[in-house]
């Protein structure tokens, strides 16, 4: 397991994680990543487009692992 951090950005600004989460490998990272955008797209009061907002998912010496953007998130219509 290693502690992975879940940041959240845009052209705007970027959104810190400071606890971050055990995470075991890179498929479970990125599962994680898209459960986080979710959130926030979820408890975003005001913010209808997300579409240059990512996750960054970073190491505890912040080196970027992923980057997943938020539009990986959305529902998809079949």
């Amino acid at each position: 397991m290693t502690r992975l951090y879940f940041h959240c950005g845009s052209a705007g600004g970027i959104l810190l994680d400071y606890r971050g989460a055990e995470i075991s490998d890179l498929a479970e990272a990125r599962d994680h990543a898209l459960d986080v955008a979710r959130k926030v797209m979820r408890d975003a009061y005001g913010v209808a487009d997300f579409s240059d907002w990512f996750v960054c998912v970073g190491d505890d010496q912040d080196e970027e692992i992923l980057r997943v953007p938020f539009t990986c998130a959305l529902p998809t219509l079949h």
